[in-house]
């Protein structure tokens, strides 16, 4: 496949990934608008780096791997270049299903290191070895996090389930406590 890189290649890996892809770097970056240009720059880099994948399986772990670099590298230069977070001005809606996205808004509450691990484990359907290899820690620190993603969901939910979420007003809960040391 490394002699014959052409367009419905570069399709069908994104057919194929593009919704993980998104979903990842939405957990990185909370922003649509951010995101969108995250995604377009990893296919972009499929495309000018031609790497060659001996299955699906590496392909989508090169584009995960890519994926959380560029998120990590967007986030450097955006705290060092403050900026005006235009999806306060337009909102859009991305995903069908309400429950799905009211669970996936609970997530982005979380810290980047929690987020991740829990979106790439429940939405995305990765083991932890995978997510360690991913993200370039230990598998113990993943399974850690993991918990302690799920603690503070809890905690956000009100500990009894997905019944709890919203407020009487109808807004969100959030979590206003200290966070806890952990991994």
């Amino acid at each position: 496949m490394a002699e014959i890189f052409d367009m419905n290649y570069v399709n069908d890996v994104y057919q194929r990934n593009v919704d993980d892809i998104f979903g990842l770097c939405f957990s990185y970056l909370r922003n649509i608008h951010d995101t969108e240009d995250a995604v377009s720059a990893v296919f972009e880099k499929l495309i000018t780096k031609k790497p060659f994948f001996e299955n699906q399986k590496k392909e989508k772990a090169w584009l995960i791997v890519t994926a959380c670099n560029h998120c990590k590298s967007m986030l450097r230069f955006s705290f060092r270049h403050p900026k005006i977070d235009i999806s306060t001005i337009q909102e859009q809606e991305y995903w069908d299903d309400n429950e799905n996205m009211e669970m996936l808004e609970l997530v982005m509450q979380l810290p980047e290191k929690y987020r991740v691990v829990l979106y790439l484990h429940f939405f995305v359907g990765y083991s932890l070895v995978e997510i360690a290899e991913f993200t370039k820690v230990n598998e113990s620190t993943v399974r850690s996090r993991l918990f302690y993603a799920k603690k503070k969901l809890k905690k956000i939910l009100g500990g009894n389930g997905y019944e709890k979420i919203y407020r009487n007003d109808g807004t969100y809960p959030t979590n206003s406590e200290p966070e806890e040391q952990d991994a």
